[in-house]
């Protein structure tokens, strides 16, 4: 999908109302933008000509102008939309087909996103004396997987399914600690709760979210953000989980990269104790 309608879905749950109604109304008919001066745009949106630049202005351009220039570009690049829907009449080859294509397309509109954030998110890793991860459902599974990775570099962590000891772990936590979240919404109650008791106890805390407005972004210090609307029955759309784990290994392999210690003669070390407990 092209960037400027990345931003767009992104921005799109915290707009304010009058804002919300223009940048609907752009997604669903974006060629309209095109051949529509400012006053037409405003009539056929039914939105104020102020809340247009407003919302222009946000988007970082200077005016109208400017954003009409960008959607006609954006439109000759083309807005289309991999579809992860599943046929009936899908083979086994033609699924593995489009759960790529959505699972690129996702971490590509991801990217999108990414700013400063993942350096100040990489440095508060750096400085951690432990590192613990919170996440629910799925989500736990991401916490895990990342907590493994950064327990064979000797890092002091944890992921906990446990809801008590999510709590306790995050109570207990202090300056010198990062405490991560993994919340598509950023509306998991425990997450949040884990994520409150971190802050309150002065860790770095850092939440991954498809959200830019969100309970869990109130107890957030690093907001790191993720580009995937999952409209699925049951919520069980692959890319949310991948674009989770995308981000948790560019972290690790950056806090590798950067750490003072050796850490392949670390992970070496780990690999041999459990390599010697395979037949």
């Amino acid at each position: 999908m092209n960037e400027l309608f990345v931003k767009i879905r992104f921005l799109l749950p915290s707009l304010p109302r009058a804002e919300k109604v223009i940048a609907e109304a752009l997604l669903e008919n974006p060629e309209a933008i095109t051949h529509m001066t400012l006053a037409e745009i405003s009539r056929e949106s039914g939105s104020s000509e102020a809340s247009i630049i407003r919302f222009c202005k946000r988007m970082g351009y200077e005016g109208y102008t400017a954003l009409k220039e960008d959607f006609i570009r954006a439109i000759a690049e083309g807005n289309g939309i991999q579809s992860e829907c599943i046929e009936v009449t899908d083979d086994m080859k033609t699924i593995l087909k489009k759960v790529y294509q959505s699972n690129v397309q996702t971490l590509s509109d991801t990217l999108v996103l990414a700013g400063d954030a993942y350096e100040k998110a990489l440095e508060a890793l750096l400085k951690a004396r432990e590192i613990h991860f919170f996440g629910v459902g799925d989500a736990y599974a991401v916490c895990l997987l990342a907590q493994m990775k950064f327990g064979r570099l000797g890092i002091n962590s944890s992921a906990h399914s446990d809801v008590m000891l999510q709590m306790m772990t995050a109570g207990n936590l202090t300056e010198k600690d990062v405490a991560i979240a993994v919340s598509y919404e950023g509306r998991s109650k425990n997450v949040v709760e884990a994520m409150r008791l971190a802050k309150q106890s002065g860790a770095t805390t850092i939440s991954i979210t498809k959200m830019n407005k969100s309970p869990l972004l109130k107890y957030t210090d690093i907001r790191l953000f993720i580009a995937v609307n999952d409209l699925t029955v049951g919520r069980d759309k692959v890319t949310r989980r991948v674009s989770d784990q995308f981000i948790l290994d560019a972290l690790y392999l950056g806090y590798t990269t950067r750490m003072d210690k050796n850490y392949k003669n670390q992970l070496k070390k780990i690999q041999r104790a459990i390599d010697s407990n395979k037949m």
